[in-house]
């Protein structure tokens, strides 16, 4: 074989050999806010951004990577949705999702990642991530419940307890804006999750406590949800 022949088959093999051994594409890396080097996730809803809770994220002067339906509203880092959310979701330190509709609270409880905000919510709880969600939409659900069938009325609930039992934190505008202007921990490794049960509960009343502080991401089974209403103890998450 010439000489020539054989140099120009064996580029053509090491060429591709490079292709083949080139590094995947690494997710969309988070913005640092301030100097403080934080990560925080924005999780946006299709159809939102006129709810109250947009324009107080825009003055809270942090920076924000968002995925899901981009909303003019705040000043954010807009991706699209990563390939692995795992690997996109690990190293936040927060989810935030300003506006929890009826759809997500139903595919987040029934563990569908069909949209990117439920896709990024079972993520983060399954990669120990706290998520932290503002409960306006869903105490105007729980507003309406007067004149909601019984079926559809049980079904949510439902759903809400599997949704708190994972971790997920429902919080009040102010409240949720208060634990953003605080440096949350940052997420540890995935080493398995802290389950919270009747016997923690029991524990905790022996001792005289009107609460349980427990860490984000940690499940609370709605049996020991149920009971620490029974007993006066509220669930509180670190």
């Amino acid at each position: 074989m010439d000489a020539s022949l054989v140099e120009l088959v064996t580029e053509l093999v090491l060429a591709e050999l490079a292709r083949s051994n080139e590094a995947p594409m690494a997710p969309p890396s988070a913005p640092q806010a301030g100097g403080e080097g934080r990560r925080l996730l924005l999780a946006c809803a299709p159809a939102s951004g006129k709810e109250p809770i947009w324009a107080a994220l825009q003055t809270s002067g942090l920076n924000w990577t968002g995925v899901g339906q981009p909303c003019p509203a705040v000043k954010a880092k807009w991706v699209e949705a990563p390939r692995l959310w795992d690997e996109f979701v690990h190293g936040f330190e927060a989810l935030v999702v300003p506006v929890l509709p009826l759809a997500v609270i139903s595919r987040v409880a029934l563990l569908l990642s069909d949209c990117p905000v439920s896709s990024s919510i079972v993520s983060a709880i399954c990669q120990g991530v706290p998520v932290l969600a503002c409960a306006h939409e869903v105490d105007a659900l729980k507003r309406s419940s007067g004149r909601l069938p019984g079926p559809f009325l049980s079904l949510f609930h439902q759903h809400l307890r599997t949704l708190e039992g994972m971790g997920v934190q429902l919080l009040e505008q102010e409240a949720l804006l208060a634990r953003l202007g605080q440096r949350q921990a940052k997420a540890a490794p995935a080493r398995g999750r802290d389950v919270i049960t009747l016997e923690d509960l029991e524990a905790a009343m022996k001792a005289g406590q009107t609460y349980l502080q427990v860490l984000p991401g940690s499940i609370v089974t709605p049996l020991a949800r149920e009971k620490a209403t029974q007993m006066n103890i509220e669930i509180r998450f670190a």
